[in-house]
């Protein structure tokens, strides 16, 4: 018996009964969440076992009249294709979400002031204090194209890359996490890595 907000939840999704206001609410919940993306998974193979097993009853119990068994084929094929249509989005949902990304494989830039530019070896330091006080979207607004066109160009792009990470930008993050790894400069594996991960799915 289903007693739970969210089993509740995740059944009226499979059942595509969610507003669609609510539904995109929890497909967003669902790129990021992998917990809620394997809860979901596991619920539409069962959801499909039952479907196989009504189908079974139904033949047991249907007489020869057509109409029903038109009506019978048209109900076990509406469900099949809702419940593949949720298995193949959570098959093809993205493996590891941004945010989560960033707790791997965050460090902190090195910033030399020996460089000679002062005021941007300060504003580095401010938008990586950002990061660490969870205000991504106050670093990314710091990370100019003047600041990444500085002579910290490399220490500034990593930390707009991370801070991308955090705010969940996967697509920005895609664009800038390439750009670096092209470059091979100080950041460019771990870009390389993060790459990766951002295009990794669940495929099965």
């Amino acid at each position: 018996m289903i007693d739970t907000y969210r089993d509740k939840q995740i059944d009226r999704f499979i059942n595509n009964e969610m507003a669609p206001e609510e539904r995109a609410v929890f497909i967003r919940e669902l790129e990021t969440d992998g917990e809620l993306q394997q809860q979901v998974k596991l619920r539409g193979l069962l959801a499909e076992a039952e479907i196989r097993e009504a189908e079974k009853e139904a033949l047991r119990t249907l007489t020869g009249n057509s109409r029903r068994k038109r009506l019978r084929r048209l109900w076990s094929g509406a469900a099949a294709a809702i419940v593949l249509g949720v298995l193949f989005f959570v098959g093809n949902s993205h493996r590891y979400a941004p945010a989560d990304i960033f707790r791997t494989y965050y460090v902190e830039p090195v910033i030399e002031p020996s460089r000679g530019g002062n005021e941007t070896a300060a504003i580095l330091h401010t938008a990586s204090g950002y990061l660490k006080q969870e205000r991504a979207q106050d670093a990314i607004a710091l990370l100019t194209p003047q600041i990444l066109d500085s002579e910290y160009g490399e220490e500034a792009e990593w930390l707009l890359l991370c801070a991308y990470l955090y705010d969940n930008n996967r697509e920005k993050a895609k664009v800038t996490a390439e750009a670096i790894s092209r470059k091979d400069g100080l950041y460019a594996t771990e870009a390389a890595a993060i790459l990766k991960q951002l295009n990794e799915k669940y495929l099965f």
